[in-house]
Protein backbone atom coordinates (compact mmCIF):
# COMPACT_ATOMS: atom_id res chain seq x y z
CA UNK A 1 0.00 0.00 0.00
CA UNK A 2 1.41 3.39 -1.13
CA UNK A 3 2.07 5.28 2.09
CA UNK A 4 1.48 8.33 1.23
CA UNK A 5 -2.38 7.53 -0.34
CA UNK A 6 -3.07 6.45 3.06
CA UNK A 7 -6.72 5.42 3.70
CA UNK A 8 -8.56 9.01 4.00
CA UNK A 9 -10.92 9.48 7.64
CA UNK A 10 -14.08 10.66 7.41
CA UNK A 11 -13.07 13.80 9.25
CA UNK A 12 -11.02 14.71 6.03
CA UNK A 13 -13.10 16.77 3.89
CA UNK A 14 -13.14 14.26 0.75
CA UNK A 15 -15.91 16.12 -1.07
CA UNK A 16 -14.60 19.50 -0.35
CA UNK A 17 -15.42 21.03 -3.99
CA UNK A 18 -18.65 19.04 -4.21
CA UNK A 19 -21.79 21.03 -4.97
CA UNK A 20 -25.05 20.39 -3.66
CA UNK A 21 -26.50 18.37 -7.09
CA UNK A 22 -29.46 19.79 -9.02
CA UNK A 23 -31.44 17.39 -7.87
CA UNK A 24 -31.68 14.17 -5.74
CA UNK A 25 -29.48 10.98 -6.81
CA UNK A 26 -31.23 8.04 -7.87
CA UNK A 27 -33.75 5.87 -5.72
CA UNK A 28 -32.72 8.73 -3.02
CA UNK A 29 -36.60 9.06 -2.82
CA UNK A 30 -37.16 5.65 -1.94
CA UNK A 31 -34.36 5.46 1.27
CA UNK A 32 -36.92 4.46 3.68
CA UNK A 33 -36.69 1.08 1.70
CA UNK A 34 -33.41 0.72 2.40
CA UNK A 35 -30.79 -0.55 4.84
CA UNK A 36 -27.56 1.64 5.82
CA UNK A 37 -24.82 -0.25 5.93
CA UNK A 38 -21.08 1.03 7.10
CA UNK A 39 -18.01 -0.58 5.69
CA UNK A 40 -14.13 -0.22 6.45
CA UNK A 41 -11.70 -0.33 3.61
CA UNK A 42 -11.41 -3.51 1.55
CA UNK A 43 -14.60 -5.23 3.05
CA UNK A 44 -16.61 -6.88 0.30
CA UNK A 45 -20.11 -5.00 -0.27
CA UNK A 46 -20.82 -8.51 -2.55
CA UNK A 47 -18.47 -11.12 -4.06
CA UNK A 48 -18.46 -11.96 -8.13
CA UNK A 49 -20.93 -14.37 -8.90
CA UNK A 50 -22.81 -13.99 -6.12
CA UNK A 51 -27.27 -13.67 -6.34
CA UNK A 52 -28.43 -9.59 -7.27
CA UNK A 53 -30.71 -9.85 -3.81
CA UNK A 54 -30.40 -6.05 -3.66
CA UNK A 55 -29.28 -2.85 -5.40
CA UNK A 56 -27.38 -0.09 -4.06
CA UNK A 57 -26.51 3.74 -3.46
CA UNK A 58 -23.45 5.10 -2.02
CA UNK A 59 -24.26 7.40 0.66
CA UNK A 60 -20.79 8.54 1.45
CA UNK A 61 -17.15 7.52 1.47
CA UNK A 62 -16.18 5.26 -2.11
CA UNK A 63 -16.56 1.84 -3.44
CA UNK A 64 -15.12 0.13 -6.68
CA UNK A 65 -16.60 -2.47 -8.86
CA UNK A 66 -13.90 -5.26 -10.02
CA UNK A 67 -12.86 -8.50 -11.42
CA UNK A 68 -9.80 -10.34 -10.57
CA UNK A 69 -8.38 -11.86 -13.34
CA UNK A 70 -7.15 -15.01 -14.47
CA UNK A 71 -2.70 -13.89 -13.52
CA UNK A 72 -4.28 -12.55 -10.34
CA UNK A 73 -4.30 -8.72 -11.64
CA UNK A 74 -7.44 -6.76 -10.93
CA UNK A 75 -9.47 -4.97 -13.50
CA UNK A 76 -11.81 -2.34 -12.00
CA UNK A 77 -15.13 -1.47 -14.18
CA UNK A 78 -16.49 1.35 -11.84
CA UNK A 79 -15.32 3.74 -9.52
CA UNK A 80 -18.29 4.76 -7.10
CA UNK A 81 -19.03 8.01 -5.61
CA UNK A 82 -21.44 9.02 -3.16
CA UNK A 83 -24.95 9.33 -4.93
CA UNK A 84 -24.00 6.19 -7.32
CA UNK A 85 -26.43 3.68 -7.78
CA UNK A 86 -24.79 -0.09 -8.39
CA UNK A 87 -24.99 -3.54 -8.54
CA UNK A 88 -27.98 -4.45 -11.20
CA UNK A 89 -25.81 -7.52 -12.50
CA UNK A 90 -27.41 -9.44 -15.15
CA UNK A 91 -29.19 -12.74 -15.12
CA UNK A 92 -29.78 -12.66 -11.77
CA UNK A 93 -25.71 -13.01 -10.54
CA UNK A 94 -23.37 -10.28 -10.44
CA UNK A 95 -21.14 -10.22 -12.91
CA UNK A 96 -17.98 -7.91 -10.74
CA UNK A 97 -17.01 -8.08 -7.15
CA UNK A 98 -18.01 -4.54 -4.96
CA UNK A 99 -15.87 -3.40 -2.14
CA UNK A 100 -15.50 -0.19 -0.01
CA UNK A 101 -12.34 2.04 -1.16
CA UNK A 102 -12.31 3.82 2.06
CA UNK A 103 -13.22 3.44 5.68
CA UNK A 104 -16.52 4.45 6.83
CA UNK A 105 -18.26 3.79 3.52
CA UNK A 106 -21.77 4.22 4.18
CA UNK A 107 -23.89 1.91 1.55
CA UNK A 108 -28.02 2.17 1.44
CA UNK A 109 -29.42 -1.17 -0.23
CA UNK A 110 -32.01 -1.64 -1.36
CA UNK A 111 -34.14 -4.95 -1.56
CA UNK A 112 -34.20 -5.62 -5.45
CA UNK A 113 -37.54 -8.27 -5.31
CA UNK A 114 -39.46 -4.74 -3.33
CA UNK A 115 -38.56 -2.32 -6.39
CA UNK A 116 -38.96 -4.51 -9.11
CA UNK A 117 -42.79 -4.93 -7.37
CA UNK A 118 -43.45 -1.12 -7.06
CA UNK A 119 -42.24 -0.25 -10.21
CA UNK A 120 -44.58 -2.39 -12.12
CA UNK A 121 -47.31 -0.29 -10.10
CA UNK A 122 -46.13 3.48 -10.10
CA UNK A 123 -44.21 5.03 -12.60
CA UNK A 124 -42.25 7.00 -10.11
CA UNK A 125 -40.24 4.27 -9.44
CA UNK A 126 -40.47 2.67 -13.09
CA UNK A 127 -38.42 5.92 -14.04
CA UNK A 128 -35.78 5.99 -11.09
CA UNK A 129 -34.80 2.60 -11.71
CA UNK A 130 -34.21 3.88 -15.55
CA UNK A 131 -32.53 7.01 -14.17
CA UNK A 132 -30.02 4.39 -11.81
CA UNK A 133 -29.49 2.18 -14.98
CA UNK A 134 -28.66 4.76 -17.27
CA UNK A 135 -25.92 6.88 -15.13
CA UNK A 136 -24.17 3.36 -14.52
CA UNK A 137 -24.44 2.38 -18.70
CA UNK A 138 -23.27 6.34 -19.09
CA UNK A 139 -20.03 5.41 -16.28
CA UNK A 140 -19.32 2.34 -18.12
CA UNK A 141 -19.27 3.90 -21.45
CA UNK A 142 -17.18 6.64 -20.63
CA UNK A 143 -14.31 3.67 -19.38
CA UNK A 144 -14.90 2.09 -22.66
CA UNK A 145 -13.86 5.01 -24.73
CA UNK A 146 -11.04 6.23 -22.55
CA UNK A 147 -9.52 2.48 -22.71
CA UNK A 148 -9.89 3.27 -26.53
CA UNK A 149 -7.72 6.30 -26.78
CA UNK A 150 -4.18 6.14 -28.02
CA UNK A 151 -1.73 7.02 -25.22
CA UNK A 152 -1.41 6.38 -21.45
CA UNK A 153 -1.39 10.12 -21.05
CA UNK A 154 -4.84 10.49 -22.64
CA UNK A 155 -6.44 7.89 -20.84
CA UNK A 156 -5.03 9.49 -17.50
CA UNK A 157 -5.50 12.60 -18.40
CA UNK A 158 -9.23 12.28 -19.49
CA UNK A 159 -9.72 9.98 -16.38
CA UNK A 160 -8.24 13.13 -14.37
CA UNK A 161 -10.70 15.82 -16.05
CA UNK A 162 -13.90 13.71 -15.97
CA UNK A 163 -12.97 12.74 -12.15
CA UNK A 164 -12.55 16.50 -11.37
CA UNK A 165 -16.02 16.57 -12.23
CA UNK A 166 -17.78 13.57 -11.07
CA UNK A 167 -16.48 14.82 -7.70
CA UNK A 168 -17.77 18.55 -7.99
CA UNK A 169 -20.98 17.84 -9.63
CA UNK A 170 -19.88 19.57 -13.09
CA UNK A 171 -17.04 21.12 -14.70
CA UNK A 172 -14.11 21.76 -11.70
CA UNK A 173 -10.31 23.38 -11.57
CA UNK A 174 -9.61 22.05 -8.55
CA UNK A 175 -10.39 18.06 -6.76
CA UNK A 176 -8.81 16.18 -4.08
CA UNK A 177 -8.31 12.49 -5.36
CA UNK A 178 -9.82 9.70 -3.03
CA UNK A 179 -8.50 6.81 -4.47
CA UNK A 180 -4.39 5.76 -4.89
CA UNK A 181 -2.69 5.04 -7.81
CA UNK A 182 -2.98 1.46 -8.09
CA UNK A 183 -6.85 2.03 -7.93
CA UNK A 184 -6.16 4.29 -11.29
CA UNK A 185 -3.76 1.94 -13.12
CA UNK A 186 -6.04 -1.09 -12.35
CA UNK A 187 -9.04 1.19 -13.62
CA UNK A 188 -7.29 2.41 -16.32
CA UNK A 189 -5.79 -0.95 -17.47
CA UNK A 190 -2.03 0.39 -17.07
CA UNK A 191 0.82 -0.16 -14.80
CA UNK A 192 1.27 1.70 -11.56
CA UNK A 193 4.66 2.63 -12.48
CA UNK A 194 2.67 3.47 -16.42
CA UNK A 195 0.34 5.80 -14.21
CA UNK A 196 2.97 7.70 -12.76
CA UNK A 197 5.33 8.16 -15.33
CA UNK A 198 1.92 10.11 -17.28
CA UNK A 199 0.94 12.20 -14.30
CA UNK A 200 4.79 13.52 -13.95
CA UNK A 201 4.27 14.26 -18.19
CA UNK A 202 1.39 15.76 -17.53
CA UNK A 203 2.29 18.03 -15.11
CA UNK A 204 5.56 19.07 -17.13
CA UNK A 205 3.46 20.64 -19.80
CA UNK A 206 2.32 23.35 -17.47
CA UNK A 207 -1.17 23.30 -17.59
CA UNK A 208 -2.14 22.00 -14.12
CA UNK A 209 -0.43 23.54 -10.68
CA UNK A 210 -0.17 20.63 -7.37
CA UNK A 211 -2.06 22.17 -4.24
CA UNK A 212 -0.69 19.89 -1.71
CA UNK A 213 -0.92 16.25 -1.64
CA UNK A 214 -3.69 14.57 -3.63
CA UNK A 215 -5.17 18.09 -4.62
CA UNK A 216 -4.92 19.07 -7.92
CA UNK A 217 -5.61 22.37 -10.20
CA UNK A 218 -6.09 22.60 -13.60
CA UNK A 219 -4.74 25.69 -14.76
CA UNK A 220 -5.81 26.02 -18.48
CA UNK A 221 -9.54 24.53 -18.55
CA UNK A 222 -10.04 26.32 -22.05
CA UNK A 223 -6.64 24.89 -23.72
CA UNK A 224 -7.76 21.13 -22.67
CA UNK A 225 -11.46 21.49 -23.78
CA UNK A 226 -10.14 23.26 -26.89
CA UNK A 227 -7.46 19.89 -27.17
CA UNK A 228 -10.09 17.56 -26.77
CA UNK A 229 -12.56 18.99 -29.52
CA UNK A 230 -9.98 18.99 -32.05
CA UNK A 231 -8.95 15.16 -31.39
CA UNK A 232 -12.71 14.62 -31.19
CA UNK A 233 -13.33 15.91 -34.86
CA UNK A 234 -10.09 14.12 -36.33
CA UNK A 235 -11.19 10.67 -35.22
CA UNK A 236 -14.52 10.58 -33.20
CA UNK A 237 -12.58 8.53 -30.64
CA UNK A 238 -9.69 9.72 -28.60
CA UNK A 239 -9.51 13.17 -26.20
CA UNK A 240 -7.07 15.65 -24.86
CA UNK A 241 -4.48 13.91 -22.68
CA UNK A 242 -3.33 17.31 -20.93
CA UNK A 243 -4.84 17.72 -17.74
CA UNK A 244 -3.89 17.42 -14.32
CA UNK A 245 -1.13 15.76 -12.08
CA UNK A 246 -1.40 14.30 -8.44
CA UNK A 247 1.47 15.05 -5.83
CA UNK A 248 2.42 11.08 -4.75
CA UNK A 249 4.89 12.30 -1.84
Amino acid sequence: MDQNWSVVHVAEPVWRHQHEPARQAPLQVFEALAALKRYRRGQAIYKEDSPVDYWYRIVSGMARRFSARADGKRQIVDLLLPGDVFGFGGSGKHHFAAEAVLDDTVVSRFPRSRLEALADSDPRVAHELRDATAEAMSRLHALILNLGRTTAEEKVGHFLLRMAERLSGGPADRMVLPMSREDIADYLALSVETVSRSLTQLKRRGVIRLMGTRQVKIVDRHALDEADEDRLVITHTYGSGMLADVDYR
